[in-house]
């Protein structure tokens, strides 16, 4: 019967203590960690402030990568944004600003996309303020509660790893030999031969004013190798008021192929307006090499590894009394063709 009663009293105190480390931990977390010492953060990196912040951050690189085309400066300066969140927040500061009429810092954003590698989609919803703010406190929360459960992270890491090692192991025996080789640098890069990478045919209607399309340069297969981007936006718009009367595009390559020296080339497809007025040629002079718009003319475009035929397929000259003749599009159609040089 003592025997019973202590066995019964020893594992009552067990139980007992056991409880209290556990309520102990709970009081000290609540209490302690959120209302005595609150986290706070000091020397914060961009991708931990507030929305409006980050948002900003990523407008000054946006800019910036649009003055120096500096595709490795650019990924260096967004490493520590997570890519989900970093794609939505471009769709959603495109959108905006494409709403806004700001189209130079809406194409700087799709540079900055194209460069980092993601496809925003400017018909993503733009988030509530009060959603963003709920998830920044919840990822808040998450990251308060990782030194209390560090040695379970560890543990499941560490359990993954082997399921993976056993998993690829299986993979090798079951197909009868050694896993495949990552497939090299196409030998196209070295300038072997030159190579169609796409066809793209893209069309502008007057009072589309936001309309500035861009397309992805990829190898050919189902995991292409990224290696830039081209595409068709305004240059220059006559006159006030909306729709907007467009008297030049810009017609431009981005080329990735030489990390050392990544480049975008501009060329800019003028009307017969613009083309022989010198006012307008001395004020886009800068943007790329002046180009009078034909039917049926191709444009090359030189880069460092690519090179882009951009045919213009039909155009229209808009007729607006208030305009000289022949001053701005009506509508536009071209086809865009990327390829490794020769």
């Amino acid at each position: 019967m003592l025997q019973d009663m202590a066995g019964r009293i020893g594992r009552t105190a067990i139980i007992g203590i056991v409880a209290g480390l556990v309520v102990g931990c709970l009081l000290g977390w609540l209490v302690l960690g959120w209302l005595v010492f609150p986290v706070r953060w000091t020397n914060a990196d961009p991708w931990d402030l507030r929305p409006e912040q980050k948002e900003a951050y990523v407008l000054l690189v946006a800019e910036s990568y649009g003055v120096n085309s500096d595709a490795q400066l650019a990924q260096e300066r967004m490493a520590g944004f997570d890519k989900d969140e970093l794609n939505d927040m471009l769709a959603k500061l495109i959108e905006e600003n494409e709403q806004a009429g700001k189209s130079d810092t809406k194409r700087q954003l799709q540079y900055l996309a194209t460069a980092l590698e993601l496809s925003p989609s400017v018909s993503t919803p733009i988030s509530e303020p009060t959603a963003t703010s709920a998830t920044s406190g919840i990822m808040s929360s998450v990251r308060s509660l990782v030194p209390i459960c560090g040695l379970a992270l560890l543990l499941l890491v560490i359990v993954a790893l082997i399921a993976v090692i056993v998993f690829r192991i299986l993979q090798r025996r079951a197909a009868g030999g050694p896993a495949k080789v990552p497939k090299e640098r196409p030998a196209e890069l070295e300038g072997v031969a030159e190579t169609m990478l796409g066809r793209f045919r893209t069309s502008y209607a007057f009072g589309d004013d936001g309309y500035d399309t861009s397309f992805n340069i990829e190898t050919h297969g189902a995991e292409g190798e990224f290696l830039g981007a081209c595409g068709i936006g305004f240059s220059e718009v006559l006159g006030e008021g909306s729709p907007d009367k467009i008297a030049a595009f810009e017609v431009w390559i981005f080329d990735k192929t030489d990390m050392d020296n990544v480049q975008t080339v501009t060329k800019v497809l003028m009307s017969e307006f613009a083309f022989h007025s010198e006012v307008l040629r001395e004020k886009m002079k800068d943007r790329g090499e002046a180009v009078l718009a034909q039917k049926g003319q191709t444009i090359v475009i030189d880069a460092m590894g690519l090179q882009l035929s951009a045919e213009i397929v039909d155009f229209q000259y808009g007729d607006d009394p208030s305009l000289p003749p022949n001053s701005y599009f009506e509508n536009l159609t071209a086809q865009l063709v990327p390829a490794f040089r020769s």
